[in-house]
């Protein structure tokens, strides 16, 4: 390879059409590379952001569970959305406890969600479970 001194004693200037190619050629593969890279990481910012809204709506609907007082053992609740996310709650008879009327113990129930949303790569699923304690009302005094 000529340098460019060589070059100004010949008479040459400027740059060969090889070394041009060859420049072209390396900033292509970088490029190639930075895309590529950046693209895996969108994906996966995007992977991870559906997974914290199902995180967050699981949270949320655990919490409306564990607060309906109509909700008892060995029942099974479900719905979906127009976004692809559906959801099952299933409650389960943990413990029951007498209390003052032994027709009406107090109740611990397990409530376990499981929510699922759809990816690229088929349907991802979260679930979530908490204890509820159900306490039967009082009757009515005299």
């Amino acid at each position: 390879m000529w340098t460019m001194q060589d070059r100004r004693k010949r008479g040459e200037a400027g740059i060969s059409l090889l070394e041009v190619l060859m420049a072209v050629s390396l900033m292509g593969i970088s490029f190639a590379t930075i895309f590529s890279g950046l693209s895996a990481a969108l994906r996966a910012t995007d992977r991870l952001d559906r997974f914290d809204r199902a995180n967050e709506f699981a949270t949320r609907k655990l919490s409306e569970l564990a607060l309906d007082s109509s909700l008892g053992p060995d029942q099974v609740l479900s719905g979906a959305f127009p976004s692809g996310v559906s959801w099952q709650a299933r409650t389960q008879l943990v413990e029951a406890r007498p209390l003052s009327d032994p027709k009406k113990p107090a109740q611990l129930v397990r409530i376990i969600l499981e929510v699922s949303w759809p990816t690229r790569s088929g349907r991802q699923r979260l679930s979530l479970e908490t204890l509820k304690l159900c306490i039967p009302e009082a009757p009515p005094g005299p």
